[in-house]
């Protein structure tokens, strides 16, 4: 098996915009120049809206904005960007699923 293999990935963000003035469409535009310095190619972006958590571990923190990004690229892509987004104040959570 090569390590080249191309593989489709739905990300899906929850972000804490409380302390910033960038907006959903900013951390898009972001993710999306992270990934293709990464050499993943972007399909698109949606934003999702703000939703209330079931369960607030944080009770100031009680909704979160949710982003979703559809990209190609290979295998070690989606551990490249969970440790770029690492020290992201605006980034509270990162799932990502292979299609």
């Amino acid at each position: 098996m090569s390590t080249t293999e191309i593989r489709d990935y739905k990300t899906t963000f929850i972000l804490d915009l409380r302390d910033t003035e960038d907006d959903a469409s900013k951390v898009i535009a972001d993710v999306s120049e992270i990934l293709k310095s990464l050499g993943a190619s972007v399909d698109s972006g949606e934003d999702l809206g703000l939703k209330e958590f079931a369960r607030a571990a944080d009770r100031r923190f009680s909704q979160g904005h949710y982003v979703e990004v559809y990209f190609s690229g290979g295998i070690n892509t989606p551990s490249e960007l969970k440790e770029k987004l690492r020290l992201d104040k605006r980034v509270n959570r990162i799932f990502v699923e292979s299609d």
